[in-house]
């Protein structure tokens, strides 16, 4: 019997021997794997520069001075401050070749620190301080800290770390809490603790229906609201990096998920930064704050560790493409290179992405299914009118790069507002729902086309955008208002650069200071046509404006900036009656060829409450928006519906033509379409089966030859 249980003893130690082995391997895995990436994030010269400079000031208790260890403010909070020296400090003695590499007096510069927050414990009325970032830095100090570390220390740190519970948290949030557990299952080796971290971490690499990743490949947090960059950013890099420490490990990425992570980076996020500039569109409440649009961070240098090298450890089959990328990101390339023409439609998100070689522009807009731009914790003040149909249109890449601060917020590119004498706040926060439900479009992935019914502060508005290679054609019908105010349709608000000027009367005058102008031509600025196909009251203006961050921002400067701003906008009146208006912009064109470019190819069928359509002859194209059941006829075509509808007919002009539909209702299951021209034998009749659940209001492709 003795004989008998020492053999089943060494059974067990024999088998317990290789998980005990195998679990060790993981934990040094992945400890080195996050010790290199954070010490990879800082440059050996700013290690030294700021150790210099913080090092000597640090009291004989762990504290600094200027720093207010009582502030509880929910932005900008000051004690955070005190965490990130002490990871800098731990940082720099971790880092082999450093100057401070092993430094004894930086380690007791660390631990006096640690010990210091750890009696304190100071607190921000932000949650998010508390249950993420704290806990976050301490995780990191720890880690980098952990030969010097004493266990005592250690255990108490890591109790204070027990913050936050990512089981009830949804998207960037659940995975920013899951890393912190991550971090403490490192410290303390807790298998359980880390099968449990890595779970909640890769959960969010999923299709949702809430907050997080949606099934067309856009974000939303806060609810169904636009978070692209934002806390799509946080997604993003709080993914790759988990993602990377892991590797090689039986906690690695599946593959499927490896690809959704590649795809939303690649064909979602990216697509969104021109140049190393990024769409203000795709910011949320983070739009007010200082430098937020420069992206250039995100390549990196050659001497840090960036979200571009994380993702080539994570998918290496795509390293050539990432570092296209980082050559537009990093300017060693113009803001054109290695793109290609797209064209997305989020009908998730009421977003639209149209990318050329020559520019970028982008449409935001807002229903019932979508929230507007969020403010919250007093940032993005005045951001208002800002999901109304705004475009965003890049060709440097740094059109509004910082300009927010003296902005006038109801002249938002592409929006139709009220013309307020001063900015309007804003007075609903964490984001506002739309009223109407008709906003989408259709597209094919090169070409598509947009509509916004808007219905907001006392404005009513059919916008649509129609989508084509060299123009981009704007319609508006049905604009009405009761208010006292003006009635103006934002055409672009952006940094001047150089001149600006209008063809008027056959005249070519320059903009200088603020003019109006009854049925011009055209004006052009900074290599960007906008022609006027149906006359307009138009306004330029080059004038110098100002204001201050903390206008837009409570917790930032309050230090007035001023500059030159090219503004363009239609006047519509006071209390106008099914207005209209019609735009087209040129991107890539010189002052020289305005007068040449060939307008004829566009034509612009219809423009009324009922249907709104553009006819391209150079590419035989047909983008119609119908925004009730009805029927167009023009030039030997004639298409009729009986359901309001959007789609796109390629090749109108042979027979092999094809046809794209969206119901940007969502709300139909399908569409019967009438279609004749003088190229087909028969008219074509057609109940076109509309996609539904969570494809509901995206496009189909209707062959008709």
């Amino acid at each position: 019997m003795q004989i008998r249980n020492n053999i089943m003893k060494g059974a067990v130690i024999f088998l317990l021997l290789p998980f005990h082995v195998f679990a060790q391997n993981n934990f040094s895995t992945i400890r080195k794997n996050i010790a290199d990436n954070l010490q990879a994030e800082t440059t050996d010269a700013t290690i030294l520069k700021q150790v210099v400079s913080y090092q000597p000031q640090q009291l004989a208790n762990g504290s600094w001075a200027d720093i207010d260890y009582k502030d509880n403010s929910i932005t900008q909070w000051k004690p955070a401050a005190h965490l990130d020296r002490l990871k800098l400090f731990a940082t720099a003695v971790g880092k082999p070749g450093n100057f401070y590499f092993g430094n004894t007096n930086l380690q007791s510069a660390v631990l006096k620190g640690l010990r210091y927050w750890y009696q304190q414990d100071p607190q921000s009325k932000n949650w998010w301080h508390t249950e993420i970032a704290t806990p976050q830095a301490l995780g990191e100090i720890m880690l980098l800290s952990q030969n010097f570390l004493p266990t005592s220390l250690q255990d108490s740190l890591v109790d204070r770390m027990k913050r936050g519970n990512p089981y009830g948290k949804t998207g960037a949030n659940k995975l920013d809490e899951a890393i912190h557990y991550l971090y403490r299952a490192c410290i303390t080796q807790n298998a359980l603790l880390m099968d449990s971290a890595v779970q909640q971490a890769f959960q969010p690499i999923n299709f949702t229906t809430e907050e997080g990743l949606q099934y067309n490949y856009s974000y939303q947090q806060h609810g169904p609201q636009l978070q692209i960059s934002s806390y799509g950013l946080v997604f993003l890099s709080g993914e790759y990096k988990v993602a990377s420490w892991v590797r090689g490990t039986a906690y690695a990425l599946s593959d499927e998920k490896r690809n959704m992570l590649h795809t939303y980076f690649t064909q979602t996020f990216l697509k969104t930064i021109r140049g190393r500039y990024i769409d203000f569109n795709t910011e949320g409440r983070g739009i007010s704050r200082p430098d937020i649009l420069d992206k250039k961070s995100i390549a990196g240098t050659k001497k840090t560790h960036s979200l571009i090298d994380l993702a080539k450890e994570v998918t290496p089959a795509h390293a050539a493409l990432l570092d296209t990328v980082a050559l537009r990101l990093t300017e060693a390339e113009g803001p054109g290179y290695g793109v290609s023409a797209t064209h997305t439609q989020f009908w998730k998100a009421d977003y639209t992405i149209h990318l050329r070689k020559k520019y970028s522009f982008n449409v935001r807009a807002v229903s019932t299914r979508t929230k507007r731009t969020e403010t919250g914790n007093k940032e993005d003040l005045l951001g208002k009118f800002l999901a109304d149909g705004s475009t965003n249109i890049q060709r440097s890449g740094s059109e509004y790069y910082n300009i927010l601060p003296i902005w006038e917020w109801d002249k938002i590119p592409g929006v139709t507002s009220r013309d307020f004498k001063q900015d309007q706040p804003m007075t609903v926060e964490w984001g506002e729902s739309g009223n109407t439900n008709f906003t989408g479009g259709v597209s094919d992935g090169i070409y598509g086309a947009a509509v916004y019914d808007m219905d907001y502060d006392d404005v009513k508005a059919k916008k649509s955008y129609f989508f084509f290679d060299n123009q981009i054609v704007c319609l508006g019908a049905g604009i009405t208002s009761g208010s006292t105010e003006n009635i103006t349709t934002t055409i672009n608000q952006c940094w001047l650069q150089g001149k600006a000027s209008v063809e008027f009367n056959n005249n070519l005058e320059e903009v200088k200071k603020i003019k109006a102008f009854t049925n011009p031509s055209w004006a052009w600025h900074d290599s960007i046509g906008y022609f006027f196909p149906a006359g307009a009251e138009v306004t330029a203006s080059t004038q110098s404006q100002n204001g201050s961050w903390s206008m837009i921002n409570a917790s930032r400067s309050s230090k007035e900036i001023n500059g030159n701003v090219f503004k363009l906008w239609m006047n519509h009146g006071v209390k106008p009656s099914n207005a209209s208006y019609a735009y087209v912009v040129v991107p890539g064109i010189g002052l020289a060829g305005m007068s040449t470019h060939d307008k004829g190819a566009i034509k612009i069928l219809a423009n009324t409450g009922a249907v709104q359509a553009v006819r391209n002859d150079g590419l035989n194209m047909l983008q119609i928006v119908f925004h009730e059941a009805g029927n167009i006829s023009s030039n030997g075509i004639f298409v009729s519906v009986d359901k309001p509808c959007v789609i796109l007919f390629k090749n109108i002009g042979n027979k092999n033509i094809s046809m794209f539909v969206a119901d940007p209702s969502q709300k139909n299951s399908d569409v019967n379409i009438i279609l004749k021209t003088s190229l087909l034998n028969d008219q074509k009749k057609l109940n076109c089966k509309l996609p539904a659940g969570n494809d509901a209001g995206s496009s189909v492709e209707f062959p008709l030859n």
